[in-house]
């Protein structure tokens, strides 16, 4: 079993926004991936809990960082690895590059929990997850909790429909990266890309709930939650705005 798990990935026409640039939820997708084939392969995934434990990985926080916009036709190369299983929560790493040449970094943060009532199972005690391998060298980033702002502003409702659903029923972990984007305007990202992103689940979307929502924007980030009608907040995030022009041959921007 490899410790650290690689994978290249082009950028595809799908992938990336009117502007040319990978959009966020897109680039969720190969983090969901790559976290789905590697735990597949460390025999850690979600047919050995649910066989085993009826028990379900579930993602709780992810923050991405790039140096630049990813651009279509761009061949990503992905690695990923798990920090082990001490505590309820498990991190998940991952490093970008293209060309050999660093471009970004995320981390994941999940928890295992049982399948009916939700209650979390400490991943030390799930005998695949405690015995897999994990590198020498791993990330120290935590993910903590977003400050809420007092001032943000409603900007609309948004209802969990059939495209938001996953396997499980509910609305996929990428699909919020989406909803967070769309309290954006177009004018709002031209020439300029979501340079850092973090988005915290508080609690899973079914099909027809519907949430409030709000945001508040700064000079360079904004804060996007979504709130259910009786106030309970479903998720958050955090994005961060960097300005570009035009890419270059070798990747750079000028």
């Amino acid at each position: 079993m490899n410790e650290i798990y690689e994978k290249n990935y082009t950028i595809q026409s799908t992938d990336v926004d009117l502007y040319g640039v990978c959009r966020p939820s897109a680039l969720m997708g190969v983090f969901q991936d790559l976290a789905t084939d590697h735990a597949v392969e460390l025999h850690m995934d979600q047919d050995y809990l649910t066989e085993q434990y009826n028990a379900a990985w579930l993602l709780v926080r992810i923050w991405y960082r790039l140096d630049r916009p990813l651009r279509m036709g761009e061949t990503v190369s992905f690695r990923t690895w798990h920090r082990g299983a001490g505590g309820l929560i498990i991190y998940r790493d991952f490093d970008l590059s293209v060309n050999g040449e660093p471009v970004g970094e995320a981390v994941s943060a999940w928890v295992v929990a049982d399948r009916e009532n939700r209650k979390m199972l400490r991943p030390g005690l799930i005998g695949n997850i405690a015995e897999s391998p994990v590198p020498e060298t791993v990330k120290s980033r935590q993910l903590k909790l977003i400050k809420t702002p007092k001032d943000r502003k409603f900007v609309h409702k948004r209802e969990v429909r059939y495209s938001d659903l996953d396997i499980n029923g509910h609305m996929n972990n990428t699909k919020y990266a989406d909803v967070a984007m769309d309290a954006l305007t177009v004018a709002e990202m031209q020439g300029r890309f979501i340079s850092e992103l973090q988005l915290n689940y508080s609690m899973e979307c079914g099909p027809g709930e519907v949430m409030d929502i709000s945001r508040a924007m700064e000079d360079t980030s904004c804060y996007i939650d979504g709130c259910s009608e009786d106030g309970a907040r479903r998720f958050e995030a955090l994005v961060h705005f960097t300005p570009y022009s035009v890419l270059t041959e070798d990747g750079g921007l000028e």
